[in-house]
């Protein structure tokens, strides 16, 4: 039996219902929890009638999901490709008349032969960022050549993972890497045998870096963990981290103690940037107010509040500085625009692969090079047939 919006809406804890008694709030979804989900609040609070829950890991399902009488009026979701999803893109309000925000990212949320945004940036991050105590490392000159040790990777977060593959195959490949989405579009793409060598590269990485103990520990590790390990603990002395890793640096270690460098180059290619980031789209069922509160969330501030300490506190919400709307070699996260079989996810898709090929190379000794075919096997077959 589908879930009326009436029962949907009593398992809302009544503190979250704010605003006049007679009109019903208006309903945004998230998938954040903890602190972001706290700070989201602040941020919203003084909005007016408006009711946020977090769906967390489950929101493309509740987007696709046959009760249409539950899906929120707003949504902020955290991968581009539930966007170019068919069955969510047309429950989807287009953001008419939009354009405050840089061209780049426009361009993402833009359906191709479409003069409308599907939605607008809330949360951006650069992810080609590897962190270090302060003094403690130097930069690489080369991809070709780096081979870190002391390195702490949390492998029990599938995109940790896949940040490291989508560096390595950017610089290694960025005509390669720019043509593998969407997914369905273009399965022939993922044969592509530069594909297999970046796996190679990345799996040497991993195999030079960790002991098969060393390995099997990174495989329990969540991404939080893997900063403690650098910055708290000191068992390791890199880790490769999106910019929201600094405010948990900060909280756990203090100020001034981290240092970052871009990921390296990979020959003459120049240095990978990916990005990505958190969009909020009004659903079709939530009319003109849930259009109004998307421009509301998404414009830009004038003047302090919760959200302008948000980006001055540093992390995942940031403005758009000038290297993340035209830096060289800039690209969006491949694994969050990837929908059908790679479709990122702990346990699945593209997500599953890059844990299995971990494994492979620090735990079980699978040379690098066997290895890697393996893996691209499975992602060609997981963009032909959705068999993963």
């Amino acid at each position: 039996m589908s879930l009326s919006r009436r029962a949907f809406l009593a398992a809302i804890p009544a503190a979250a219902l704010t605003g006049c008694a007679r009109e019903r709030p208006l309903q945004v979804a998230v998938v954040w929890s903890g602190e972001e989900l706290r700070r989201f609040h602040e941020v919203v609070n003084g909005y007016g009638s408006v009711s946020v829950y977090s769906a967390g890991d489950n929101i493309g399902a509740l987007l696709r999901g046959p009760a249409q009488e539950v899906l929120p009026d707003v949504a902020v979701i955290p991968r581009l490709g539930l966007l170019f999803d068919p069955l969510i893109q047309r429950r989807v309000r287009p953001l008419s008349g939009r354009s405050g925000q840089p061209e780049f990212w426009r361009g993402l949320v833009t359906p191709s032969g479409s003069g409308g945004q599907l939605g607008a940036w809330f949360k951006i991050a650069n992810k080609s960022l590897i962190w270090y105590r302060t003094g403690q490392a130097t930069q690489p000159a080369n991809l070709a050549d780096w081979r870190p040790t002391r390195l702490a990777i949390g492998a029990a977060d599938g995109w940790v993972l896949s940040d490291w593959l989508e560096n390595v195959l950017l610089a290694y490949a960025p005509a390669v890497y720019r043509r593998l989405y969407p997914s369905l579009d273009s399965p022939d793409e993922w044969r592509a045998p530069e594909i297999t060598e970046a796996l190679a590269l990345l799996g040497e990485i991993w195999h030079q870096a960790f002991t098969p103990e060393q390995g099997r520990r990174a495989l329990t590790m969540q991404f939080h963990d893997s900063i403690l390990d650098v910055f708290v603990y000191r068992t390791a002395d890199l880790v490769a981290a999106p910019d929201f890793a600094l405010p948990v640096i900060k909280r756990y270690a203090g100020e001034g103690v981290a240092a970052s460098f871009r990921f390296p180059a990979y020959a003459g290619n120049p240095r990978p940037l990916v990005v990505g980031g958190d969009v909020a789209v009004a659903m079709n069922d939530g009319a003109e107010k849930a259009v109004n509160f998307v421009n509301w969330l998404t414009d830009p501030r004038t003047q302090p509040g919760a959200l302008t300490r948000w980006v001055q506190d540093g992390g995942f919400l940031t403005p758009f500085p000038d290297e993340l709307e035209s830096g060289a070699n800039l690209q969006y996260d491949l694994s969050d625009r990837l929908i059908g079989g790679l479709e990122g996810g702990d346990g699945r898709g593209l997500w599953r692969v890059l844990t299995e090929l971990f494994t492979d190379v620090t735990v079980n000794g699978v040379d690098p090079a066997t290895a890697a075919v393996t893996a691209h096997d499975k992602l060609v077959a997981g963009s032909r047939d959705g068999a993963l």
